[in-house]
């Protein structure tokens, strides 16, 4: 993926680069061309910017109401070094096809409810997630699903 950016990035460069050739030879205003050199500009940064969406960093944005619980990590508030705190999840839901993450800022509260959650992980038991009317999230076991059935029930004999 990184490989991938860097392409982007460069062809971006090189598009700007490009635009600013033109406009050496052209016979535009002097205003007209730094105004659209500087909208290009602005352009790029922001293209910068959000090349870390594609970097599958975690999701700022709400939690799904209803999900499996993957996996999280917990990193606590640091005062002296000024770090307030991260919860970072990766949940599914039943519509997706890959689990996504997510960065919560830290609350005692959810970190308790994740160590609960990893006693009951650990014990075997997928757990689920919900969203209560607070905004907070709730986990819970998820019900047991039996396996497939493979073969067929007509070869089931009695003895």
């Amino acid at each position: 993926m990184t490989g991938n950016l860097i392409v982007l990035t460069v062809t971006y460069v090189f598009s700007l680069f490009v635009l600013l050739l033109l406009f050496i030879r052209s016979r535009l205003s002097f205003t007209a061309l730094a105004s659209v050199v500087l909208a290009a500009s602005a352009f790029y940064l922001i293209h910068f910017f959000s090349l870390n969406t594609l970097q599958g960093w975690p999701s700022q944005s709400s939690l799904p109401e209803e999900f499996t619980l993957h996996a999280w990590q917990v990193e606590e508030p640091n005062p002296a070094q000024e770090q307030a705190g991260q919860i970072y999840l990766w949940v599914q839901t039943q519509e997706w096809e890959a689990p996504r993450a997510y960065a919560l800022p830290y609350s005692n509260e959810l970190h308790d409810r994740l160590d609960t959650a990893r006693a009951r992980h650990q014990e075997g038991y997928t757990q689920q997630g919900q969203i209560d009317g607070s905004g907070s999230a709730t986990f819970s076991d998820a019900p047991r699903r039996l396996p497939l059935k493979t073969g067929n029930s007509s070869t089931v004999t009695k003895d």
